[in-house]
């Protein structure tokens, strides 16, 4: 690791330099925004050190996380839009992938060191991640209160995305990138973010292709919503809207707990109370209505989910069968005749894929095909009129139970130290079951294949396997690597027979 330092057009950039010749650029501020309000881009100008990560969003602290990797690495501060680039060895120009992290809406940072741009850099990408605002101060829309500030926005932390975006397409090639060539992708929140964006009517000038990995598909604040959420976050603050602005940020932080439990809120929000909301201006509608009007027109798409996208997400104690179908008649509006045949039929799914049949199982089953993977084949369906290139995948890996027993099988995360080939980081290889020389070694060839599905889709826009159409094929990344054809078909049947 050495010291290496890069000329540009308005300065120099100090990075560091590692093994196969990757440059790393790190901490580099791309805007500056006031609280609450739509950032201002920054020049790259003057002497700028790259060498360290820049501080990340104010946040709440993850007290039990469910995956490994929660620790920032950095300090945090209201002063946290920076970005990071990693350039392979070579002169380029290099296509672009730009990461935007996951976590809720409300926790996350690019310094993670699970989002490591490293690996993917050597195989021939210039990878770039970026802060944004979470939380209160990137996804609360306060300008329905009374004294609001005029300069106040909503959505601020993807106003901040859209400012990374067009500072990597005025800025990239001195780092080596094909500005014209900009995939994004995205993780969970990430992934939810880029869904949003997809939308826009700007979304051709920020980037050229999308990758999410289990975006949230069917969670858009109306602005009704996004008011009441507003209003009940600063009544528990107990800050006048007038003092919002300078109040330290330890307040707004400490009253984030108080807005996930109050009733209202959770009754519209569940647990995510910062969200994304349509507001006029960039969130025109939510993710499905955008592509059905065809609004991601030209854009080349990935869509992914993981088989088992909820089983973190489930209380892991023991439930008799009876209690579960009156959960998910009460979750599903069912009588509870219909519930009893959906827990049965979901038990014999599980059962003919050779997977655990217990009611957590279950429940876990039917949580993820509801809430993430049939929203996303619905999603890949709209794509297909409007965008470019679409394709999807399913994440099948199974990794073992936690050790106070709750089920992760193809979790939610679980395919990220998959894309980033982060195993040795956290703890994510005991976590994911990636260790003995066996696992281990399929596991590496799981990653490879992943990330160099990634690489070329970012080259080409083409991943490597048939595009989505009537026969709705995917890619499934586990032990095996292998195409399908529809392999999500046998829940949305059930479902559908359901709402029948």
């Amino acid at each position: 690791m050495t010291r290496v330092v890069r000329v540009v057009s308005s300065g120099v950039v100090a990075g560091t330099q590692f093994e196969r010749g990757v440059q790393r650029f790190c901490g580099i501020r791309y805007a500056v925004a006031e609280r609450f309000a739509r950032p201002t881009a920054l020049p790259l100008l003057g002497e700028i050190d790259a060498t360290d990560f820049g501080d990340a969003c104010p946040q709440m602290p993850v007290f039990s996380p469910l995956v490994p990797g929660g620790a920032l690495g950095v300090a945090e501060s209201e002063d946290c839009l920076h970005l990071n680039v990693w350039i392979p060895e070579g002169a380029g120009p290099f296509p672009v992938l730009v990461w935007i992290h996951g976590g809720s809406f409300i926790t996350g940072a690019a310094s993670q060191a699970m989002y490591d741009g490293s690996p993917l850099a050597g195989l021939g990408v210039v990878v770039v991640s970026v802060n944004y605002r979470v939380g209160p101060l990137g996804f609360l829309d306060l300008r329905s209160i009374d004294g609001a500030d005029p300069t106040w926005t909503a959505n601020a932390g993807l106003h901040d995305q859209v400012a990374a975006f067009n500072w990597v397409r005025n800025h990239i090639a001195e780092f080596a990138g094909d500005a014209a060539n900009v995939t994004v992708m995205g993780e969970s929140a990430g992934g939810g973010s880029i869904l949003h964006l997809l939308g826009a009517s700007q979304r051709s000038t920020w980037f050229d292709r999308a990758i999410v990995f289990s975006g949230s598909a069917g969670f858009t604040f109306e602005p009704s919503d996004a008011a009441t959420i507003a209003s009940r976050f600063v009544a528990g603050s107990g800050t006048p809207i007038s003092q919002l602005s300078s109040v330290d940020v330890s307040t707004l932080i400490a009253a984030i707990g108080g807005t996930m439990s109050d009733p209202d809120v959770y009754a519209l929000a569940g647990m995510m109370p910062f969200h994304p909301s349509i507001d006029g201006d960039l969130v025109l509608d939510t993710p499905m209505a955008g592509l059905q009007r065809g609004a991601a027109t030209g854009c080349d798409v990935w869509l992914s989910t993981t088989r088992d996208e909820m089983a973190l997400f489930v209380d892991a104690s023991p439930m008799e069968p009876s209690k579960l179908a009156k959960r998910a008649a009460r979750y599903a509006g069912l009588d509870i005749a219909t519930a009893e045949q959906l827990v049965e039929s979901y038990r014999k799914q599980l059962m003919g894929e050779g997977l655990e049949t217990e009611a957590v199982n279950v429940w876990a089953a039917i949580l993820s095909d509801r809430e993430m993977t049939l929203p996303i084949r619905g999603l890949l369906d709209a794509a297909v009129a409007g965008a470019g290139n679409v394709f999807g995948s399913l994440f099948t890996w199974d990794s073992p139970p936690r050790a106070d027993g709750r089920p992760v099988g193809a979790a939610h995360a679980t395919d990220l130290p998959f894309i980033f080939d982060s195993f040795d980081v956290d703890g994510w290889a005991e976590f994911v079951g990636a260790t003995g020389p066996d696992r281990e070694s399929i596991a590496k060839v799981a990653s490879r294949a992943l990330q160099s599905s990634i690489v070329k889709f970012c080259s080409d826009g083409d991943p490597g396997w048939p595009q989505w159409s009537d026969d709705r094929a995917m890619c499934t990344f586990g032990e095996l690597l292998k195409v399908q054809h529809d392999p999500l078909r046998a829940p949305a049947e059930l479902w559908e027979a359901i709402a029948s």
